[in-house]
């Protein structure tokens, strides 16, 4: 597998579960922490600037993931640290349209 951000050396885990009604949805990973600087502006669109200046900026993916969230009432968070970076997503569970 090619991991863009993370550690070659380390598991990324995926987990899915039900938690006081909500779906919850995480995937994280180890690494190098994401700097408090990219942290504040990781679900805009195509950020530029000292965070990443080598790349043309942090791209439409979160920026995109994060609206489909709002969309359906959710959110996505993410925290960062030396051990582990975890993003994770959260939707409300709606009774009647076959989701439970």
């Amino acid at each position: 597998m090619l991991l863009t951000h993370g550690s070659d050396e380390q598991l990324v885990v995926v987990e899915a579960r039900m938690n006081d009604g909500e779906f919850e949805l995480s995937v994280a990973n180890g690494g190098e922490p994401i700097p408090q600087a990219a942290l504040d502006r990781l679900f805009q669109p195509f950020y530029r600037g000292e965070v990443r200046p080598s790349a043309q900026g942090l791209g439409l993916g979160l920026y995109i993931a994060s609206q489909i969230a709002q969309a359906h009432h959710g959110r996505i968070d993410v925290m960062s640290d030396e051990i582990e970076t975890k993003f994770v997503f959260r939707m409300p569970m709606v009774k009647g349209l076959g989701i439970s």
